[in-house]
């Protein structure tokens, strides 16, 4: 199935959401990239239309949700209705449950889950009235096992799931599709929250671990298939070491 759509990406300036973003520029997509950094999405940007794809940007809070609904309003201006929805901002903090700062809790749901749902919340009532459209939600493998010192992270991946599950439920019905994308342990820049991660092998080699462009190519998998088939779930583990758990 070949598909010309237009994409919304959040946090597309880096990892996950760029390599998605990019590759579904690549497959003709016309792709609005979202994140808070404007000109690393400027630079972003420039380089997909520079290898003939089309792209522009937006940058905003998506934990805001009056900047979800402008930026929403935004790529239906610049691209055209939303199509396609990817929503893979996010964060992850590596430290003990006792130890955890409310600062820290409070970031990792507002980004992971409250985002989820005022970007859900903006763009679907136009999908809902074209009869069609398809949303992307980011979850993980740690949202369906607890690992010790990543608890605020996997419980705002397993709320991403059944929030999605939930959509899905509701739409389904009127022409929408929902996948919800469960990945293992990736090498991304979320690490930058995680100093205090062990550095074991399946965490430190990237031979061992899932690429932002191992994910971005199930995302694209899962969105294009048939009409009659909807990926409702679809996990990606790395090869990682013998007997690891991710």
């Amino acid at each position: 199935m070949t598909t010309t759509r237009v994409a919304l990406v959040t946090g597309a300036s880096r990892g996950i959401g760029l390599a998605t973003a990019r590759a579904l520029a690549a497959r003709g997509d016309r792709v609005v990239l979202t994140a808070r950094s404007e000109h690393d999405l400027e630079r972003e940007a420039s380089r997909i239309r520079d290898t003939g794809g089309a792209a522009w940007h937006w940058a905003g809070d998506v934990t805001d949700p009056d900047d979800c609904e402008a930026m929403v309003t935004h790529a239906a201006e610049v691209a055209g209705p939303v199509d396609l929805c990817v929503m893979s901002a996010g964060l992850g903090h590596w430290m003990p449950t006792a130890g955890m700062p409310v600062a820290a809790w409070r970031e990792t749901i507002a980004l992971n889950l409250d985002a989820v749902f005022y970007t859900t919340r903006a763009v679907l009532p136009a999908m809902v009235e074209r009869g069609t459209g398809h949303l992307v939600y980011l979850s993980s493998v740690l949202g369906r096992r607890g690992v010790p010192n990543m608890a605020a992270y996997s419980a705002s991946k397993a709320a991403v799931a059944a929030f999605g599950e939930s959509v899905a439920a509701e739409v389904k019905a009127g022409g929408i599709k929902v996948t919800v994308l469960y990945p293992g342990t990736a090498a991304t820049g979320i690490r930058d929250h995680q100093s205090l991660r062990p550095q074991t092998p399946d965490i430190t080699d990237s031979d061992l671990q899932l690429s932002a462009d191992d994910i971005a190519d199930a995302i694209l998998w899962a969105t294009t298939r048939s009409d009659r088939a909807i990926p409702s779930a679809v996990t990606i583990e790395p090869r990682g070491l013998s007997g690891s758990r991710s």
